[in-house]
Formats: C-alpha cells, sequence, structure tokens
C-alpha cells in the first residue's frame, strides 16, 4: 500500500497506481523507481482531488504524467 498524502483513502487508488507502475515498467520507463512512482502517486492524488474516481482514467492520467514529467493539481476551493 503506498502513503497516500491524504486524508482519505480508497484501494482503487492503490490499484490504479500498481497498474501504472507494471505498465512503465515494463516499457521501461521507470528507471528511477521511487521518482516515477512518486510523480505517478501524486498525478493520482492530485486526479482523486478534482473529483476522479475512475481506476482507468487514474492509471491513464499517472502514466501522462510520467510521459511528460509533470503532475497537473489543481485542488477544488
Amino acid at each position: 500500500m503506498y502513503p497516500w498524502p491524504l486524508g482519505e483513502f480508497d484501494n482503487v487508488m492503490d490499484e490504479a497506481l500498481d497498474i501504472a507502475m507494471d505498465y512503465l515498467i515494463r516499457t521501461g520507463q521507470a528507471g528511477k523507481f521511487r521518482e516515477v512512482q512518486k510523480t505517478a502517486a501524486d498525478s493520482i492524488a492530485c486526479a482523486w482531488w478534482a473529483g476522479v474516481r475512475n481506476r482507468v482514467r487514474l492509471t491513464n492520467v499517472a502514466i501522462r504524467a510520467v510521459e511528460h514529467q509533470s503532475v497537473l493539481c489543481r485542488k477544488a476551493s
């Protein structure tokens, strides 16, 4: 289980991170594993805060963030 920086936790976030990391490892994009995992997890957390609850969408957000090396986060006020 990943140590999420959120007060709330849902197994969907862990599943999305596991799927994203599996893909990134298999495609050779997870060389710096901890950094890649943090980028993916931060992106999932941001999407979660924005209201995304679909595992596949969360997975795609994480993969795109790593492939583009950015975490886009907009917290709802």
